[in-house]
């Protein structure tokens, strides 16, 4: 292990190691529970930006000091409707498996780019982990589009692509809620489906983005179903491969902060019965691109 003086210095308030040569870094040198100084909080969002993952080690955070801390990377908003909320801090999503009701979102997404405005990015911290299992793994989208052919990239910053919720699983949930089929209908009334460019610009720092997830994206314009569904097979399987990813081993007092437009993320499920909890805040912006 790395010694702290032994870390790279591109930042002048804390240390950061990369966790993988192509994605994530770990931060040393901060106390997440005291406040943090305009010129750190600016120093973690370009290291956001830079390393698209940031884990922060033993932390011990009350659910007011992550709401404070989150609040550096943007703004926090209640933009999901199916995790329980903590009732004092309502800007907290429980994400949590138990023996009698196990979940994880085994699947490959970035969060809501079913939305005009998709979340900038999250906070995950952790509350209960299980003994063994339960990482999470997040993919680069940047690495991803960059790692593609010179001709394929041209193409691809032609195209746009539509995302919606109705192909994620969330259709058969609000019929299993509700067997009337008004939910449903109210939902697709609510968010209808949105496009987005295949490729896209980080604005900070200036990189390209592969913009597409199994999980959201159903089909791209202009093509046939055939073809479009060929094309994001392809470019799926490109942002599953181990180089361009990052996998994290969950331990008490760990806190995961990752950029939603140039990552997408895997909760793998390989620990029930065992019990898993995080508190979970979602990053907003008036404009996300």
């Amino acid at each position: 292990m790395s010694q702290l003086n032994d870390l790279p210095r591109p930042f002048t308030r804390f240390a950061a190691q990369p966790y993988t040569p192509n994605i994530g870094a770990v931060i040393h040198g901060l106390d997440l529970n005291q406040p943090l100084d305009a010129a750190t909080q600016e120093e973690l969002r370009q290291a956001l930006a830079r390393h698209e993952v940031l884990f922060f080690r033993d932390q011990q955070l009350t659910p007011a000091q992550q709401v404070a801390f989150t609040r550096t990377f943007g703004q926090v908003a209640e933009v999901k409707a199916f995790f329980p909320r903590l009732e004092a801090h309502p800007e907290i999503e429980v994400v949590e498996s138990t023996a009698e009701r196990p979940s994880a979102a085994s699947n490959w997404h970035a969060d809501i780019t079913w939305r005009e405005q998709p979340p900038l990015g999250t906070s995950l911290y952790a509350q209960v982990i299980p003994a063994t299992g339960g990482d999470t793994l997040w993919s680069s989208q940047t690495q991803a589009y960059e790692r593609l052919p010179a001709g394929l990239k041209t193409y691809l910053e032609t195209l746009t692509a539509v995302h919606t919720w109705e192909i994620s699983g969330w259709t058969e949930y609000l019929l299993r809620k509700d067997a009337s089929g008004d939910e449903l209908k109210a939902a697709r009334a609510k968010y209808p489906p949105v496009e987005h460019p295949v490729v896209r610009v980080h604005p900070i720092t200036g990189k390209k983005i592969l913009y597409v997830n199994p999980t959201f994206t159903s089909h791209i314009k202009g093509l046939s179903r055939s073809l479009s569904d060929a094309l994001l097979a392809d470019l799926f399987t490109r942002a599953q491969v181990p180089e361009v990813q990052a996998r994290l081993q969950w331990a008490p007092g760990t806190l995961a902060v990752w950029d939603n437009r140039s990552t997408q993320h895997y909760a793998v499920g390989d620990f029930f019965p065992q019990h898993r909890k995080l508190h979970r805040i979602t990053i907003t912006a008036d404009k996300t691109f």
